[in-house]
């Protein structure tokens, strides 16, 4: 009893960090599309069996994040499966994003987690150093999971310590959404798609945007709290190949690393290349298609590169994008972000779980029904049947863009226990540079400190 206790404290406190005001795990579930196919999983429950008129059907647990809308295309999926598979039922779990966390670090701890569970890349550090996911290496070499074709750039972000434990339903990674409209009529050239620029480079670039812009409107949106971005900053200046931990287990980025991070977002504020952070808290707050980048108040944008269409869609002005700078050395530091499903090590039916993950992201129709829905898929087969059947153009480009950071950025390093809670705090701290409140050599100081704290309790 004092291991599952400990045990859900450890999976829950990042999440309890990050998600100030969070309830208990909700008993119920979206609406479902068609309840006589896709059925509502109790808490807890242990079932693998029920008995219907038929006789005897197995039961498939599966969980992830979800909404009413993005339920439905997993409901339309799981009853292309049941239909091939009529021996078994499907029973799901989709809270919200912020109480699905705490639905799983709690479902674990008990030993009732489904069969087959969606994580995302921060997560998998979190549970696989756990021990509640098994690995899927042998469903992959005897073919029950095919991912032949596949990205392996795509395939290494389900990896940790050097084995296969999740499979990516879609990934993404930071990209630079510029306003090429807007910089036409600016009269500034954009350099190209493939081309690699320097962080250096690009401050001085919007420099030059920042001198032809009305008031009121910047350069670029300040990415002082991006915290995918931070983690490409820390890649790119990674000495030894140590972005999260180093040999002795203390948290590895350098004090001068945390400092040009925090230092290069002050100076952009303070030489008028991005707003003061009253005016970016104000942007920010607003839905994405009332945002800065949509109302023409900043050109240059970083965010995920699964949102372009969503982005595009919203403006009429003609948006474009490139690859994040790279460091003063050269390095990329691109980080490619997954959502992938994989099976809890309680399971009773892994077997049927691999084939259900392996029809999920390999089956055409499925993935029609999907259609990019968490990012660009693995598949390579299924990224040119997505093109060829009419995708949309944004998504052309994300998924060009996303293979091509992948051939360039470092492999990818799943972080330990304790990232959520350290995320928030760079985050935090980087608010106290942004008002005056901390320095950035102070900032830097602070953070190494309290994230070593942190490495070293989820250690024990």
């Amino acid at each position: 009893m004092k291991k599952s206790i400990k045990f859900a404290a450890s999976l829950g406190l990042a999440v309890t960090l990050l998600l100030t005001g969070c309830g208990q795990e909700s008993t119920s579930t979206e609406e479902k599309v068609d309840q006589s196919t896709t059925e509502v999983a109790q808490e807890g429950a242990e079932v693998t069996t029920e008995k219907t008129d038929s006789g005897e059907k197995t039961v498939l647990r599966v969980a992830w994040w979800g909404n009413t809308e993005r339920d439905k295309l997993y409901y339309q999926i799981n009853d292309m499966f049941m239909k091939e598979h009529p021996n078994v039922t499907i029973e799901t779990e989709s809270p919200g994003w912020n109480d699905y966390w705490v639905a799983q670090s709690t479902a674990y701890a008990s030993g009732s987690a489904a069969d087959v569970v969606q994580f995302q890349s921060n997560q998998i550090g979190e549970y696989c150093s756990k021990n509640v996911l098994t690995p899927i290496d042998e469903y992959v070499n005897n073919g029950t999971i095919d991912l032949t074709d596949w990205n392996q750039g795509f395939v290494d972000t389900g990896k940790y310590n050097g084995n296969l434990y999740m499979v990516t339903l879609g990934i993404t990674a930071q990209t630079m959404y510029v306003n090429e409209s807007y910089l036409d009529e600016l009269g500034m050239e954009l350099w190209g798609e493939d081309e690699d620029i320097t962080w250096a480079e690009f401050a001085d670039y919007l420099a030059k945007v920042q001198e032809k812009l009305p008031a009121d409107t910047y350069a670029c949106l300040d990415i002082y709290n991006n915290n995918d971005l931070v983690w490409v900053w820390v890649r790119e200046n990674s000495e030894d190949g140590n972005e999260w931990v180093d040999a002795d287990g203390k948290f590895a980025p350098s004090e001068e690393t945390l400092k040009s991070w925090y230092e290069y977002s002050d100076n952009m504020r303070k030489n008028g290349i991005t707003g003061n952070i009253e005016w970016t808290q104000e942007w920010v707050s607003k839905p994405w298609e009332e945002g800065p980048l949509v109302n023409r108040k900043v050109l240059f944008y970083f965010a995920n590169a699964n949102q372009f269409k969503t982005y595009q869609n919203s403006m009429q002005d003609q948006l474009a994008i490139r690859k994040v700078p790279v460091g003063e050395n050269g390095n990329h530091g691109d980080l490619l972000i997954t959502s992938a499903f994989g099976i809890s090590e309680t399971s009773s039916q892994k077997e049927l779980a691999a084939e259900y993950i392996n029809f999920f992201v390999n089956n055409e129709e499925a993935q029609k029904i999907f259609n990019m829905e968490l990012g660009v898929p693995g598949s390579l087969k299924i990224q040119n049947m997505l093109s060829e059947n009419g995708a949309n153009e944004c998504d052309v480009k994300a998924t060009e863009y996303l293979n091509l950071i992948s051939n360039e950025a470092p492999a990818f390093k799943p972080k330990e226990p304790g990232v959520w809670a350290i995320q928030d705090e760079i985050s935090s701290t980087a608010e106290n540079v942004a008002i005056g409140a901390m320095k950035p050599d102070d900032a830097a100081k602070h953070i190494i400190a309290v994230a070593n704290e942190i490495i070293a309790e989820n250690a024990q």
